[in-house]
């Protein structure tokens, strides 16, 4: 992870508790090893495979971005960077103090005005996805937006009794998932996607907190 412990305890001041928690800045941080590998674990994964369908001409939307935590990686692989969310001003100051050049911030309602369909190379969607009650509608725009050849890439978690048992032990409270990582892979393929790879961190089964998931467009 290449943005400095400092500015997240910053952004953690900064922020009201509940955005940050829901910005997975607390876990980032958190003191127990263990739940810090995790969470930076599927910041890992997204950002290697979207750096193999890296171009230099192209376009990457972190849609959901929060902190702006995976810009530092996406940025040298992409000619473009843009970062979507409700709340911009953590991913601004990130930018800012980081100096990442060539990054475009939007409100969700400017997704449709601002990016040309057919134009983006990847859209990384990381722990964003569980958050959305209506997700088809979504699913179709970011369609649209990708090239022919584009990859959606998506993290998830699974809701499964292991994953709140570490949610209880890292001490978050509070429901505000709407999706689970199997619901969500089921309505990107219904949306026009094909699965192409799927990791499951950190490990298979029931030991599976999250799934990370490549999609290509299905013709």
């Amino acid at each position: 992870m290449d943005v400095p412990r400092a500015l997240l305890q910053e952004m953690l001041v900064r922020l009201p508790p509940d955005q940050a928690a829901e910005m997975a800045i607390p876990s980032y941080l958190h003191r127990n090893p263990v739940m810090r590998w995790m969470a930076t674990r599927r910041l890992d994964v997204l950002a290697d495979w979207a750096a193999q369908y890296g171009e230099r001409d192209g376009s990457v939307l972190d849609f959901g971005c929060g902190t702006g935590i995976l810009f530092p990686a996406l940025r040298p692989f992409f000619g473009t960077l843009y970062g979507v969310d409700l709340n911009l001003q953590p991913a601004a100051m990130l930018v800012e103090r980081l100096g990442i050049a060539e990054v475009r911030l939007l409100l969700p309602d400017a997704l449709e005005s601002e990016i040309a369909d057919d134009s983006l190379s990847v859209v990384v969607c990381g722990e964003v996805l569980e958050h959305i009650a209506d997700l088809p509608p979504l699913l179709r725009r970011l369609r649209r937006k990708l090239k022919p050849e584009g990859h959606l890439l998506v993290t998830a978690p699974t809701e499964n009794r292991l994953y709140r048992l570490g949610r209880s032990l890292a001490g978050f409270s509070g429901e505000y998932h709407v999706g689970h990582a199997a619901a969500i892979h089921q309505q990107i393929l219904e949306a026009g996607f094909l699965l192409r790879r799927r990791k499951y961190i950190p490990l298979p089964g029931a030991l599976a907190i999250y799934w990370a998931m490549d999609y290509a467009l299905r013709a």
